[in-house]
C-alpha cells in the first residue's frame, strides 16, 4: 500500500494572537500542518532551526528588535527555506527591501483563503523546483570534476603504457635493425625471428590499449557478447561466479543505447567487485513492451541507499551519477534497490531504439 503523502509543515510568525490563530485555522482547512508560532523574529529562527518546517509564513511588522525581513534574511541563508510575508503595508520602500531577501510570496492583509492557498501551493513548488535545480547543479559539478579526473588518468594511463610497454619495443626493433645493418656478413634469420616476436607483442598491446578504450567486440558482435565479455573478465579477477540472461535480441540497438547498457554494467561490475562481498551476480536483458530492461542484481553487503544518493549529492559516489546520466541521456530511468546485509539491483529502464539500417 502507498504511503500518505504528508502535508506540508508551515511555520507562522505573526505578533498578533489573533491574526495568528486565524491564519493557523485557515491553514489546517487547506490540508497544511502548522507546526509552530512565533512573535519575534529572534524566535523565528530559533524555531526555524528547531523544527525544520517546509514553508515560513513571516509578517514584516513585527513587535521585536529584529522585524520580519531580517528575520526572512538569516532563515534563507540558514537554512535555505522559502519564506511568504505578510503584511498590511504595501510601501514601495518596504517592498524594495523584502525583495532583496528573495521571498517566495508576498500577501497583503487581509486575504483570504483562496489567496492564502494559491500562494502557498506557488511557494512550496518553487521551493521544490528549486531545490531540484541545486540538487541537478552539484551532480553536473560532480560529473564534471570526474569527467576531467578520469580523462586525465586515461592520458596518464595511456602515456605510460606507450612509453613503457610500446617504446621499449619499438627502441628493440631499432636496435636489431642497427646491428643488422652492421653484420651484413651475418645470416639475418635470428634478428628477423626476433623482430617478428617483438612486432607481435607490440601488436598485441596496441590491442589491449585499444580495447581498454572502447571494445571492438560491442561494435562488431553487439551488447550481449560484450556484456558477457566484460562479466567474465570482471568475475575472474574477484570473488564472485556471474549469470549472464540475455533474451534474444529481435534487432541490434542503436549504438548510443549499447554504449550506456554496456558502461553501467561496466561501472555496476565494478562496484560489486570493490565493495559488495558478493558469491552471485545475476545480468538480465529484456525485450518489453518496447523497452529494453537491463539487470544486475547481487548477494553481496549491499548498502545505505539513502547514505549512498546523499553521497552521490556530495559528489562523493561519482559512479552512481555516472550511471544515472547515461540512463538520462539515451532517455531512460535507472532504479537502484538496496538494504544492508540484503545485496543490491541496478535497473535500467529505456525506451527501444534499433539501429538504424545503412543506406
Amino acid at each position: 500500500m502507498p504511503l500518505a503523502l504528508q502535508p506540508s509543515r508551515i511555520l507562522i510568525v505573526e505578533d498578533e494572537t489573533i491574526v495568528a490563530r486565524d491564519i493557523r485555522n485557515q491553514l489546517i482547512e487547506l490540508g497544511y500542518e502548522p507546526v509552530g508560532h512565533a512573535t519575534r523574529g529572534e524566535e523565528a529562527i530559533a524555531l526555524t532551526g528547531d523544527l525544520r518546517p517546509d514553508l515560513v509564513l513571516m509578517d514584516i511588522q513585527l513587535a521585536s528588535v529584529m522585524d520580519g525581513i531580517a528575520a526572512a534574511q538569516a532563515i534563507r541563508t540558514q537554512f535555505a527555506l522559502p519564506v511568504v510575508f505578510l503584511t498590511a503595508f504595501d510601501a514601495d520602500q518596504i517592498l524594495e527591501r523584502a525583495k532583496l531577501t528573495e521571498p517566495f510570496g508576498y500577501l497583503l492583509k487581509p486575504f483570504s483563503a483562496r489567496e492564502l492557498r494559491t500562494v502557498v501551493t506557488m511557494a512550496l513548488y518553487k521551493h521544490q523546483a528549486e531545490a531540484k535545480l541545486i540538487s541537478s547543479t552539484c551532480q553536473l559539478q560532480a560529473l564534471s570534476r570526474r569527467v576531467l579526473e578520469a580523462q586525465e588518468f586515461e592520458r596518464r594511463r595511456v602515456a605510460v603504457e606507450l612509453h613503457d610497454e610500446l617504446g621499449q619495443l619499438l627502441t628493440a626493433i631499432k636496435i636489431n635493425l642497427q646491428l643488422g645493418e652492421r653484420l651484413k656478413d651475418c645470416a639475418p634469420s635470428e634478428l628477423n625471428t626476433e623482430n617478428i616476436r617483438i612486432v607481435d607483442d607490440a601488436l598485441n598491446q596496441v590491442r589491449r590499449l585499444a580495447t581498454g578504450l572502447r571494445p571492438a567486440l560491442l561494435d562488431d558482435l553487439g551488447l550481449s557478447p560484450a556484456l558477457q565479455w566484460i562479466a567474465e573478465i570482471i568475475a575472474a579477477r574477484s570473488s564472485f561466479s556471474v549469470h549472464f540472461c540475455p533474451q534474444e535480441m529481435p534487432q541490434r540497438l542503436a549504438p548510443d543505447i549499447e554504449t550506456a547498457c554496456f558502461r553501467i554494467v561496466q561501472e555496476a561490475l565494478t562496484n560489486i567487485s570493490r565493495h559488495a562481498q558478493a558469491t552471485q551476480v545475476t545480468i538480465t536483458l529484456c525485450h518489453e513492451n518496447n523497452a529494453l530492461v537491463l539487470c544486475v542484481q547481487d548477494d553481496g553487503l549491499g548498502f545505505d541507499l539513502a547514505a549512498m544518493r546523499q553521497r552521490a549529492m556530495l559528489g562523493g559516489s561519482v559512479g552512481v551519477l555516472g550511471m544515472q546520466e547515461r540512463a538520462s541521456l539515451i532517455g531512460g530511468q535507472l532504479d537502484i534497490e538496496s538494504a544492508p546485509g540484503q545485496g543490491s539491483q541496478v535497473q535500467l529502464t529505456c525506451p527501444w531504439r534499433a539501429l538504424a539500417p545503412s543506406a
